[in-house]
């Protein structure tokens, strides 16, 4: 397993422990201040469960739940993204990627962003184009092929009657997790981080990710009850 698949796993199994209530995670810098941001590539690792309760990493839903994303990410006028960087290079791509990861899973993870500095190919990237913030995106979760659900509740059922009521265990139907982070390149930190998880939520549901997005930026760039 590459570096970067270890970090994704450890950011999926983290993503089942996201609190329903997001909590963001800020430095000193205001929000005001962020009027010129970039946003590069999202990242979405949507995996497929087709059968019992294990799913593999699906490339085509992923591409979906990224496509999907960015249409309601970018719906949210007040969120001041002005731009993107779009990188070709393979190799720099796959860097930007294990970037990525490792600033999310060690947000997530300490629950602080206080001793998070920016990789230097994200760093050198807003510095090249002349920016100060950059916005890092992710989406990540499951979902279960038609039938799957209820063949795996049916068995649940059935344990619970075998053990006397004394095992059962009701399967999860879907995920939908976002993660969400703003780097500050003259500071060489992280401005901003949140993340929020939804169970038994298609993440490839548009209502569902603007649901989340709302709820990541809440009483940063937009408070709302």
């Amino acid at each position: 397993m590459t570096p970067v698949r270890i970090l994704l796993y450890l950011i999926f199994c983290l993503g089942f422990l996201s609190s329903c209530v997001p909590v963001a995670l800020t430095s000193h810098v205001a929000p005001t201040e962020i009027g010129d941001m970039q946003k590069f590539e999202t990242f979405s690792y949507i995996a497929l469960i087709e059968g019992g309760n294990r799913g593999k990493i699906n490339d085509t839903l992923s591409k979906q739940s990224k496509a999907i994303f960015n249409e309601a990410l970018a719906e949210f006028t007040s969120i001041p993204v002005t731009g993107t960087i779009t990188v070709t290079d393979t190799s720099t791509k796959n860097r930007i990627e294990e970037a990525v990861a490792y600033l999310f899973l060690s947000a997530r993870k300490q629950q602080s962003i206080e001793a998070l500095v920016i990789p230097s190919v994200l760093d050198s990237l807003l510095e090249l184009n002349g920016k100060r913030f950059g916005l890092l995106t992710m989406t990540t979760g499951f979902t279960r092929v038609k039938g799957n659900y209820a063949g795996q509740i049916a068995k649940g059922v059935a344990m619970g009657i075998l053990t006397l009521g004394t095992f059962y265990q009701t399967p999860i139907k879907s995920n939908s997790t976002v993660y969400i982070m703003i780097v500050d390149a003259q500071d060489n930190n992280v401005a901003f981080f949140n993340d929020f998880s939804l169970q038994d939520k298609d993440p490839l549901n548009k209502a569902i990710l603007t649901k989340q997005i709302q709820k990541l930026f809440n009483g940063y760039f937009w408070s709302s009850p």
